[in-house]
């Protein structure tokens, strides 16, 4: 076996996990309402729903996507609790399998138009960072030469869900609300204790209240696993942030691009993916050739052998 691919193989794969988002609208009644919310529609049927998530595309060790069908519309909800800038661009790569596997038996060379559903893709922020009500990213503000000339957008609607923000949606949700509820409360928490026992007390004082209180008594274990893993991701998310956006980047360009590979790898063994997975990741988020990813891959994985 080649070096290489005797390294990228050594690491086995675990379960990968639900974020808390992904869990409280995975069912169709469920995110049926939050869809009715959002968009301001009275649909009643949650078997019209089609969900279309693809459960083989991860990030940073979560399931974090909620994809469907519903009159002619292809919705992408997702969860971030970390602001990213890059959120167009994932829209748009995950958009893209979405719609291969829409058309996979379709002919997409006849001479009749084919129609397409509506991309409609948001993404529900409750981060720390502080953000507008509403607000909107584009790919094309990441266009090297701006837009001229481009044949390619997209657009994401950024949701702030924190309490206090968007109360004309949180009303027509009430489960939305309760989760803004309940993750505020866990910060509450996280100002006087370690995280597993702020979101302990959290679940209790929801379950006390009525907040939740259904999901929380039966998903429990779920809900703090869910948490404890998205709080890992903001640590990684925040280190990596710092190398590549602090002033005065340049000096320390080759150090902090090291130091960055070695978090985002690092992590991302913990959580368990393949090194396939990581590799693939690296490309994208470092702008590596597969050589460069896989030898920054093999350099790190070997200093701990």
């Amino acid at each position: 076996m080649h070096t290489n691919e005797a390294v990228l193989a050594r690491k086995p794969q675990k379960a990968y996990k639900d974020r808390m988002f992904r869990m409280l609208f995975s069912e169709r009644k469920d995110l049926l309402e939050l869809y009715n919310a959002l968009c301001q529609k009275d649909y009643t049927d949650p078997d019209a729903l089609e969900i279309t998530t693809l459960d083989d595309v991860i990030y940073m060790g979560m399931k974090n996507d909620v994809s469907f069908l519903l009159d002619g519309r292809m919705g992408l909800f997702e969860h971030q609790s970390t602001f990213n800038p890059n959120m167009p661009l994932r829209g748009l790569f995950y958009f893209s399998d979405l719609y291969k596997r829409f058309f996979h038996d379709r002919l997409i060379y006849s001479t009749r138009l084919l129609k397409i559903p509506t991309p409609v893709y948001v993404v529900f922020y409750n981060g720390e960072q502080q953000l507008p009500d509403i607000s909107v990213l584009k790919l094309s503000d990441a266009f090297m030469q701006g837009e001229d000339m481009a044949c390619l957008e997209v657009r994401v609607r950024i949701l702030n869900i924190n309490e206090g923000h968007n109360a004309e949606l949180m009303g027509r949700c009430r489960k939305l609300e309760e989760y803004a509820i309940f993750i505020g409360c866990v910060r509450e928490f996280l100002k006087s204790t370690e995280p597993a026992e702020a979101i302990r007390k959290a679940m209790e004082l929801c379950i006390e209240k009525g907040i939740l209180a259904v999901f929380l008594s039966q998903r429990r274990a779920e809900v703090m696993n869910a948490l404890l893993t998205e709080y890992d991701e903001e640590k990684v998310m925040k280190s990596l942030s710092k190398e590549f956006y602090e002033d005065g980047y340049e000096d320390g360009w080759e150090a902090g691009v090291a130091e960055g590979i070695h978090a985002f790898v690092s992590y991302n063994l913990e959580v368990g993916k393949s090194g396939e997975q990581i590799v693939s990741e690296m490309i994208k988020i470092f702008s590596l050739s597969k050589a460069q990813a896989e030898k920054n891959f093999a350099e790190f994985t070997e200093s701990f052998c």
